[in-house]
């Protein structure tokens, strides 16, 4: 479990076939991303992935088959966003991310505003009804608050920090990214099916 709240930015550096699954090596900043353990669970651009291996430059991490058919596919030389597990005694600054990618949305427009920057994203038909004004979305593993949502679009607001700390700062319209939704709506559907 995770807050959003992105510790470090890494860079995928090689991405090798694993019998249908892939690992894929991430370099990383030692300084941010420190007290390592194998097995540990990772966020990477919004997906819990456990660490296999790991030295001073760079994290390994394998990716099932199973997952890849849900997320935006990893490119060598993206850039991507790592955060921690969640330790209990931690403090929580954004909200409970899983790392369970429910879908991929497009960045669909970019809207300068008082040095922020408005972002508009398409988000699958199937994933509207879990999202709404004022609630919690993680995208590409960063903890946000939806802003408007509008005919299959939404739109939060991103603030220089986040930007500056994030990989945002490489995106542009038409990339696709990673999208989770709160679980606290996945369990309200759940619940109320069942009365």
């Amino acid at each position: 479990m995770f807050t959003g709240i992105i510790e470090s930015i890494g860079k995928i550096e090689s991405l090798s076939d694993n019998g249908g699954d892939i690992q894929v090596s991430v370099q990383y900043d030692n300084n941010k991303l420190n007290k390592l353990e194998l097995g540990e669970s990772i966020s990477v651009n919004g997906i819990c992935l456990t660490l296999v291996n790991f030295n001073e430059t760079n994290l390994k991490f394998d990716i099932s088959s199973e997952s890849l058919a849900m997320i935006n596919p990893f490119r060598v030389k993206d850039h991507v966003n790592l955060e921690t597990s969640l330790k209990f005694n931690g403090k929580i600054s954004g909200h409970f991310v899983f790392g369970h990618v429910d879908g991929v949305a497009e960045l669909y427009d970019i809207n300068k505003k008082d040095g922020c920057e408005v972002w508009v994203i398409k988000v699958p038909n199937s994933l509207t009804k879990y999202i709404a004004k004022k609630g919690s979305i993680s995208i590409n593993g960063v903890s946000l608050t939806v802003n408007e949502m509008d005919n299959g679009t939404f739109k939060i607001n991103l603030i220089p920090f986040t930007l500056e700390h994030t990989s945002f700062r490489f995106n542009k319209i038409n990339d696709l990214l990673n999208i989770e939704i709160d679980m606290l709506a996945r369990y309200v559907e759940t619940i109320l099916a069942k009365n």
